[in-house]
């Protein structure tokens, strides 16, 4: 059996770098934590070779003296903890004491610091863990650290580590995501002697995100504050149509400490999940302030997860303020166009002395983050390729109802053109008449215009014209009555004074015997008539009989072929819904008239998520008037 040791010190330390130090990256994130217990108000940081030969964080934060310098590189050295009930509230970011020690063994590692009211500082210098010199040095006040061959002395790890530009994208995210936790600290970076960002101190997170990602980003966010009795969140929402296909632009915060958060994570897309295509993912920076005592920092060496105390409330708390902030800002997606104007536009803007310039905020697929230099410059470090979109509209269904477009003719005799007599105008099928105001969700003194292609109601409200598509309107109306009913009495029933037949193949026979108290609970009396015939007895009161057959072959289609469990259950029969009111739910190219129209618009004010319908496509889409203007080069 063989003899148990006592790990030497060198050892020790490099086991604990390997559960601290992972990448360069790491190193940054751990020396800019230091800088900012310092209270400093400037952090620079240099990095060559993407941080393998060289990482140097200087700030101008408080400095250290001669001992709490040499102490700082000891094992489990720290300022921050004394008790183990610090640990239940902290509100450091650095707390372990184990991450300079950490580096310096691994590294050749030099500190240099020096407080405001000393004449001179001190220099360590330490290599792979040993103190080599420890001397007096002229250096500004602050600390000014350097990291140099990051894993010379561990082959195992060097070899580990990516590409230069691999691992500098990493060190970026670090130093962007503290820039965005901290926009009242002033932070540089620079990569083998050029400029990768630099970003002034400024009063506002949406500020630094323009500074970090540029304008056109930080235009398409919608900000919200949002609070509970224990929970604060400040945030920035993508607008619906500002989406992108992955995560990378999800990043959440906690008392100013960049964290990754699989219940936060959850939380975002629970709120947002049937007003965001399926193949899309929101774009949300989202800044939580909560108790120290009511999260634990404590979970991981590297300090990114956190475990939160109750996670239930979190969860629920989270999306809930995202969902009433949503409400609040009015999620529309707006018809805007990217084109700059057209020197004719320019012209006549210029000879129309009444009307000021308007240039519309171009919106691209994709962000770019930009950032401001020293000398007003806006070099960009791309996250992703930039995609030049000429128009943005919301995706949306294609429609192709085979009806006549409708007309309408608003002209009065004063001011009607003259007409070819070869012109004919149709007159309108459905005259819309003046004075009927609605109140469209906030929007007051809503009236009506036209119906558009049988599909689209147009509506106008001040300087903004809304664009609603009657069928996913009516779809999110009816969703949202089939749940309440589900909540209380259950679904209206209707009778069939002649049954439908449906013919169904094998498959669904048992699927239907599998899941019959799923169709019971919505609303359906099915009953098998032997073969592989079905008969529909009764169906929910809003759908249209013509539709049942189909209705049901759906359901099963989409019903799996082995029994819910309890916690699948709910999520079945929610899915079930949706296709029921998506069939029960008036259709593109249905005429609807006034009376239909005025109700469905009051019943879409009065939902709880009147933006998009369950499958997540948008109901109303807006214009500003402007940007009708600008079409036409007023």
């Amino acid at each position: 059996m063989p003899n148990i040791k006592i790990l030497s010190a060198d050892v020790a330390n490099k086991i604990a770098a390997g559960e601290v130090v992972e990448r360069p990256a790491s190193v940054v994130k751990e020396l800019i934590e230091n800088a900012l217990d310092a209270g400093s108000t400037s952090i620079r940081v240099e990095v060559r070779a993407g941080g393998k030969r060289l990482i140097r964080v200087s700030d101008n934060g408080g400095g250290m003296e001669r001992e709490d310098a040499l102490l700082a590189l000891e094992r489990h050295a720290t300022s921050k903890v004394n008790r183990i009930e610090d640990l239940e509230s902290i509100q450091t970011f650095g707390f372990r004491g184990e991450a300079l020690a950490s580096i310096a063994s691994v590294s050749q590692f030099e500190l240099l610091t020096r407080t405001a009211d000393a004449l001179e500082g001190t220099k360590v210098d330490v290599e792979g863990g040993v103190f080599r010199s420890v001397q007096e040095s002229g250096c500004s006040p602050g600390t000014h650290m350097s990291v140099n061959n990051l894993f010379y002395n561990v082959p195992a790890r060097l070899k580990f580590l990516k590409t230069d530009t691999t691992e500098m994208n990493h060190v970026t995210n670090q130093v962007t995501w503290a820039a965005l936790a901290h926009p009242k600290i002033h932070f540089s970076l620079t990569h083998n002697g050029r400029s990768i960002l630099d970003v002034r101190a400024c009063d506002s997170y949406l500020e630094r995100v323009r500074l970090l990602y540029g304008r056109e980003f930080a235009e398409n966010l919608i900000e919200f504050t949002e609070e509970l009795p224990d929970l604060k969140i400040y945030g920035l929402l993508g607008k619906p149509e500002f989406t992108k296909p992955n995560r990378e632009y999800q990043l959440f915060f906690l008392n100013q400490r960049p964290i990754r958060s699989r219940i936060i994570g959850a939380a975002l897309t629970e709120a947002l999940d049937s007003m965001i295509a399926k193949d899309r993912q929101p774009v949300a920076l989202l800044f939580l302030t909560l108790d120290p005592e009511a999260v634990d920092v404590n979970v991981h060496p590297a300090k990114i997860e956190v475990r939160f105390r109750n996670e239930r409330t979190i969860y629920s708390g989270v999306v809930r303020m995202i969902r009433n902030a949503v409400h609040k800002t009015k999620y529309i997606p707006k018809i805007e166009t990217s084109v700059e104007p057209t020197q004719s536009e320019e012209d006549a803007e210029t000879r129309d002395a009444g009307l000021s310039r308007r240039v519309s905020t171009p919106v691209t697929g994709r962000g770019q983050r930009v950032v401001q230099t020293q000398r007003g410059q806006t070099p960009s470090v791309p996250t992703q390729e930039t995609t030049d979109i000429e128009q943005v509209v919301p995706t949306q269904r294609a429609v192709d109802s085979g009806q006549e477009t409708e007309t309408l003719d608003t002209s009065s005799e004063a001011q009607a053109p003259s007409i070819p007599p070869e012109v004919v105008v149709q007159p309108p099928q459905q005259q819309i008449p003046e004075g009927v105001n609605l109140s469209l969700l906030d929007f007051e003194n809503v009236q009506l215009k036209a119906n558009l292609f049988k599909t689209y109601i147009i509506a106008e409200a001040g300087d903004k014209i809304f664009f609603i598509d009657q069928h996913v309107a009516a779809e999110r109306v009816l969703y949202e009555r089939f749940v309440n009913h589900l909540k209380t009495d259950g679904i209206p029933v209707q009778g069939l004074l002649l049954p439908v037949t449906v013919e169904a193949t094998p498959q669904q026979l048992g699927i239907l015997k599998i899941h019959g108290d799923i169709f019971k609970k919505l609303g359906f009396d099915l009953e098998e008539f032997g073969g592989n015939t079905i008969l529909i007895r009764a169906i929910p009161s809003p759908l249209p009989t013509r539709v049942a057959s189909q209705t049901v072959t759906d359901l099963l289609d989409k019903l799996p072929e082995e029994p819910h469990t309890d916690v699948q259950l709910p999520e079945a029969i929610d899915n079930a819904l949706v296709t029921l009111a998506c069939k029960s739910a008036v259709k593109a190219g249905d005429t609807l008239d006034m009376k239909e129209m005025t109700n469905l618009i009051k019943e879409l004010s009065e939902a709880k998520l009147p933006f998009n319908c369950p499958h997540s496509r948008p109901i109303i889409v807006e214009m500003g008037r402007d940007e009708l203007e600008r079409r036409f080069h007023r």
